[in-house]
């Protein structure tokens, strides 16, 4: 399991602000970059499109408050992870979500985006994916 810095706790937290003052849609660009990158899981989503984009939103604002405290959000992570497998998610399919999650980050901070920034973002991605994985394997 990755372990952030405290710089890279900082950049997260940073980054996620902007987003959220610059009122991007972070989850609607993820999806739009999921489903270009990946049109085989457009299948999977059975919901309407802003309530996947709801909920995709609330995890990652979560997983952002509780950078400091990742124990209080992994029960919540592993259970989505376990829920995840009713729809057809296997492992390979956390690859192209964190690069279409990595390419939403750089597109909506445009030129505040940068290696640094990239490399603690995907830590962080690759830390909640993890957790994820294993409700994912789990057969509780």
């Amino acid at each position: 399991m990755n372990i952030l810095t405290l710089e890279e706790k900082q950049q997260i937290t940073l980054s996620f602000s902007l987003l959220k003052n610059a009122k991007t849609n972070i989850a609607k660009s993820f999806y739009d970059n999921l489903f270009e990158m990946a049109p085989l899981v457009k299948p999977m989503f059975t919901s309407e499109r802003e309530t996947i984009e709801n909920h995709f939103y609330e995890l990652i604002n979560s997983a952002v408050d509780n950078i400091n405290n990742f124990s209080a959000i992994r029960p919540h992570l592993f259970d989505l992870g376990y829920q995840h497998k009713a729809y057809g998610v296997r492992e390979h399919h956390f690859t192209v979500v964190k690069a279409a999650f990595i390419l939403s980050i750089q597109y909506n901070l445009k030129g505040q985006f940068h290696d640094a920034l990239e490399v603690a973002w995907s830590k962080y991605f690759d830390e909640l994916s993890q957790v994820m994985i294993e409700g994912l394997r789990s057969h509780k």
